[in-house]
């Protein structure tokens, strides 16, 4: 089926607990797969080559340009991750000559080039200081995690500037559980 495509979108939310600023996934070493992320029109673009197995990744690796649409959290229903997609999928059919010209957005949103999940290093139950989206800066606070037991509460805190793209919710962690990711 994929052989068969002029582009490919594959859709996602975040995982278990978790929830993701709308975002592309997209392989920026590529022009055509840069030309298809301009087509979303707002939406923030976070470089991933895809890894080996993935749809994405076997669509790009065969010349067809392919993106990843990362929007909201599983399990319940985000009304504003569902709209913010459905916009950059209309714009993205717009683009493409495939329906009627649009223009639904306002400013751009940034590439990103570089993420990382911020791990917790206790266990306990997180309790997050920042919203999806939110702008931070090196050293400041994202979320502490409480042990419930003891009441020792530790403080997980960004290594660099950046912006949150996606986040665990409020829930019990344990060490090492990815608890924020900054672009």
């Amino acid at each position: 089926v994929v052989s068969h495509c002029d582009a490919l979108v594959d859709i996602h939310t975040g995982s278990f607990h978790r929830i993701n600023l709308p975002q592309l996934r997209a392989d920026l070493s590529q022009p055509e797969v840069v030309k298809l992320t301009q087509g979303f029109g707002a939406t923030a673009v976070l470089h991933s080559t895809g890894a080996v197995g993935t749809l994405r990744r076997a669509a790009t690796d065969n010349g067809i340009p392919a993106v990843t649409l990362e929007a909201g959290g599983s399990m319940h229903l985000e009304e504003e991750a569902v709209e913010h997609g459905v916009k950059g999928i209309n714009t993205l059919i717009s683009t493409l000559g495939m329906g009627k010209k649009m223009s639904l957005w306002g400013p751009p949103e940034p590439v990103y080039y570089h993420s990382i999940w911020v791990r917790a290093n206790r266990g306990g139950i997180l309790f997050s200081d920042v919203e999806l989206g939110e702008k931070v800066d090196k050293g400041d606070l994202l979320g502490t995690v409480t042990d419930p037991i003891t009441n020792v509460r530790s403080e997980i805190t960004a290594p660099f500037e950046g912006r949150i793209l996606g986040m665990a919710v409020n829930q019990v962690v344990m060490p090492g559980f990815a608890a924020f990711r900054i672009g």
